[in-house]
């Protein structure tokens, strides 16, 4: 497990009720029921039904819907649980300051996430087109990307060049999954080879 899926592990159990009473039962339910969700997602189901996520959790099909009046509403929890995790890990300061070198610890840091929350933005992605939440959640994730990548890389090659670009879609959760999962390099490979790609869209700067 990585840092960042112990994160998000971590970032679960903060989730759980520490006390006895009807609110902390009932916080403890939709605890569950999100854990359920997040559990089934890992597993390979990639958009759980309802019926399933309460077979998962433990509970009737009425204490989701007393909980959760949309499915939205569970992916903004699950949403909040991921923030919490790898927020720390992408904001975390940088060791260097040359710009290079803080390119390659942005690679291996949104490498490091991705091996924690792939289950979930694979999910969300075929879920999108059908959520009005997924769907700004992933364009504000997209600017917070470019953002931080614009915060390192000089002006002269900022995502609104091609160079920049071509820059913003080699550090992509995209190009990541293609390596790791279509190309089936082991974790420390895919971040070399994101490294070597950055690194040869770099020189071309040269020619």
């Amino acid at each position: 497990m990585n840092q960042a899926s112990i994160a998000i592990s971590d970032a679960l159990k903060a989730e759980a009720p520490q006390s006895d009473g009807r609110h902390a039962r009932s916080q403890a339910s939709r605890s569950k029921i999100i854990q359920a969700l997040m559990d089934l997602i890992v597993a390979g189901d990639l958009n759980p039904s309802t019926a399933n996520i309460a077979k998962q959790a433990g509970v009737g099909l009425r204490s989701i819907f007393r909980h959760f009046d949309e499915k939205d509403a569970m992916y903004r929890e699950v949403d909040a649980i991921l923030v919490k995790a790898y927020k720390p890990i992408v904001e975390a300061p940088y060791k260097s300051d040359r710009w290079q070198d803080r390119l390659n610890e942005l690679i291996e840091r949104r490498c490091e996430v991705s091996e924690g929350i792939a289950p979930y933005r694979i999910s969300t992605a075929a879920a999108r087109q059908k959520s009005k939440f997924l769907k700004e959640n992933y364009r504000r994730l997209h600017e917070a990307e470019k953002q931080r990548l614009n915060a390192i890389l000089p002006d002269r090659i900022h995502t609104e060049t091609a160079i920049g670009r071509a820059i913003m879609v080699a550090t992509s959760f995209d190009t990541w999954r293609l390596l790791r999962q279509d190309e089936n390099l082991s974790a420390s490979e895919t971040v070399e080879a994101v490294k070597q790609l950055v690194a040869d869209i770099i020189e071309s700067l040269a020619d």
